[in-house]
């Protein structure tokens, strides 16, 4: 309980729940990268 990223399933689990927050905003960023290199 005192290290739960000892287990795989955890660090997964953790790892694509922020995959799935920041899913939103791969079209918004990479609009914006587009935005900024055509400047």
């Amino acid at each position: 309980m005192s290290q739960p990223f000892k287990d795989p399933f955890n660090i997964v689990y953790f790892v694509g729940f922020i995959l799935v927050m920041l899913l939103p905003t791969l079209p918004a960023s990479l609009s914006w990268l587009k935005v900024m290199g055509l400047i």
